[in-house]
Parts: structure tokens; sequence; C-alpha cells
């Protein structure tokens, strides 16, 4: 749903694009430190709202986009 160009401004080390769910998934918990998640969070919502892509973030911490 994403295309190549938003995916190539997003730089996720903790994010993970699953291109089958469209969605952004967190890759492994339990290396993640909670500054660095939020900091990859806040960086992937604003490149989608730049672009105008709507998402919806699930309890999980993943983010759902939609179109």
């Amino acid at each position: 749903m994403l295309d190549e160009k938003i995916l190539l401004l997003l730089d996720c080390n903790i994010y993970k694009y699953n291109y089958t769910k469209h969605c952004f998934q967190i890759r492994n918990y339990f290396k993640v430190d909670n500054d660095s998640l939020i900091q990859e969070l806040k960086e992937i919502l604003k490149i989608l709202e730049e672009n105008q892509i709507k998402y919806k973030i699930e309890k999980d911490n993943t983010i759902l986009v939609h179109k």
C-alpha cells in the first residue's frame, strides 16, 4: 500500500513494514528501549502525516496503514 518513495524516507530500526498486512510491526520487543521506540514511532507518524496517509495504532503498537 505504501509506495517505495515513502518507504525510503523511513529509517526503521525497531519497526518493520509488513507488506502483506500493510502495517509497521515491532521486530523484537525484548531488545527495545522505550526512548528509541517512541522516537521511531514519532518519525514514522510524521512521515505518514506529511504524505497524508491514514493510520491506526493498535494496542501492541502496530501501525496499520490505510489509504
